[in-house]
């Protein structure tokens, strides 16, 4: 009995030290001046009609690269709000994310996620086109009372187990 106890104690510590270094990570707004050229010009370049609201840069986000560092662009497209992307300091594009309120979604991801996930309510929602390698995936932000939690599903509707994406989507703030 000893011996499960134990275990269970070792297992929660590791858990909370992970939760805890991926929890420590820290994204500020920065000023358009501290952003590298290449990726203020890959910003302008694929997104020419954006008007940028926000710069922000997080930095430990990557457990295994203390070093590692993302710039992340808040900006609107056609007066709408809510898009953002996320580049590397070199200026490649991790990934682009488009808000959606939850009856803009597909129908096929509207039942799937009801479906699946009867006790919550549907929130809101995330288009995101990862580019490494190229995939298109809704995060659905799911709620039910004080629980919030997020589900992830292709175009097609298949869900998409959290565990699979890259961590630079899983830590994606909103």
């Amino acid at each position: 009995m000893r011996t499960i106890i134990t275990s269970i104690l070792l297992f929660l510590s590791c858990t909370v030290g992970i939760n805890g270094q991926i929890a420590d990570r820290t994204q500020t707004t920065i000023p358009e001046s501290e952003v590298p050229e290449a990726v203020f010009m890959n910003q302008q370049e694929l997104f020419p009609d954006g008007f940028i609201t926000e710069w922000q840069l997080q930095r430990d986000f990557d457990m295994a690269d203390s070093d590692a560092v993302r710039y992340i662009a808040k900006f609107t497209e056609a007066s709408n709000p809510g898009f953002s992307a996320s580049y590397l300091p070199t200026g490649e594009l991790i990934f682009y994310s488009q808000f959606m309120q939850a009856v803009e979604l597909p129908e096929t991801i509207q039942l799937r996620t009801r479906s699946d996930f009867g006790d919550f309510q549907i929130d809101s929602a995330n288009f995101i086109t990862v580019f490494n390698p190229k995939r298109e995936i809704y995060r659905i932000r799911l709620r039910d009372n004080n629980r919030l939690k997020h589900a992830y599903y292709t175009i097609n509707a298949a869900p998409i187990a959290e565990e699979s994406l890259p961590l630079e989507l899983r830590l994606f703030d909103e």
